[in-house]
């Protein structure tokens, strides 16, 4: 099964997020981390991020596969499979911590598709070299 799951996820390899219709899910490394917020009370803040932290724990987000906080930050990295950015931004936005954070976003890709960009490359360059070179 994993085997078959690592091919369709070659189908579009590693395509910055976006996505056509017909293909699966993608995964995609959130780092979030709060910002100070001079409209919101310091009791505020630490509700909201009570609630984040509960609900995540509970796996109320069923696309939220994965959540790490950072030791001694008030930030952390979380893994969203969703379909497309609208999705994405869709499981973001229901965070209640999601007003007063920022995110950086990476689109995960797979081994085997960095593998074939690698072999793509070696090919170029040898294209590119003198037939005597070689």
């Amino acid at each position: 099964m994993a085997a078959a799951s690592a091919t369709k996820r070659d189908r579009y390899e590693i395509r910055l997020g976006w996505l056509s219709s017909g293909f699966d899910n993608m995964e995609f490394l959130v780092i979030s981390r709060a910002v100070d917020s001079a409209n919101v009370p310091p009791q505020a803040t630490v509700a909201l991020a009570k609630q984040t932290f509960q609900m995540l724990k509970a796996n109320k987000e069923p696309r939220i596969k994965a959540v790490y906080p950072f030791a001694g930050e008030r930030a952390g990295v979380f893994i969203v499979e969703a379909k497309s950015g609208d999705e994405l931004q869709e499981v973001i936005a229901n965070l209640p911590l999601s007003g007063i954070s920022t995110n950086e976003i990476h689109p995960l890709g797979t081994l085997d598709a960095v593998l074939k960009t690698i072999d793509i490359a070696e090919q170029r360059i040898a294209q590119m070299m003198p037939a005597g070179v070689r």
